[in-house]
């Protein structure tokens, strides 16, 4: 049975749906940049798939836990499903060269540059590359995109018109 190709939204986190103050991973900082809402409801209408991809060394450098960061994105799931958002699926990166946590301590392909997040969503998901798209804040984010040929841009400051011009220039393509 062959699965249905679907278009996605690779999405890093913080910087690009959230303020990024640093390590974010509690509700309490977690503060949406403009038009956030609008942007991931326009993408759900027009049938993208929504991926957040994000390196986590907040993990390996022990401000929280990998148990901490998943209860906090259950809750960002949940918050943005009350406000009429669906997050699909999520890939994250704990690990840190340099880490004093033994486990952390490692370079990794998950961690951007790395794209093994993007390749580990793309082997669960059957995507439409050509229809997809990234969206960063950081040259890490740009080299990941880039070695899953998708089409990247640098996270603006409105979310939501920036989400449209890219679906739009994406479907006249």
């Amino acid at each position: 049975m062959l699965s249905k190709v679907i278009r996605a939204a690779f999405l890093d986190r913080d910087g690009v749906i959230n303020i990024d103050y640093g390590y974010v991973h509690k509700m309490s900082n977690f503060d949406l940049k403009l038009n956030v809402i609008k942007g991931l409801k326009y993408l759900n209408k027009k049938n993208y798939n929504i991926f957040i991809v994000t390196n986590q060394s907040g993990i390996a450098r022990g401000i929280f836990t990998e148990n901490e960061y998943l209860i906090f994105y259950r809750s960002i799931k949940e918050y943005f499903f009350k406000k009429g958002c669906f997050l699909n699926d999520m890939q994250y990166s704990p690990f840190l060269k340099g880490s004093n946590i033994k486990k952390y301590n490692k370079s990794s392909s998950l961690r951007k540059p790395g794209n093994l997040m993007i390749v580990n969503l793309m082997n669960k998901w059957v995507v439409n590359k050509k229809k997809s798209f990234m969206l960063g804040d950081h040259k890490k984010d740009r080299l990941a995109a880039k070695r899953s040929n998708l089409f990247f841009e640098y996270a603006k400051n409105d979310f939501n018109s920036q989400i449209r011009k890219i679906i739009k220039n994406l479907n006249n393509y």
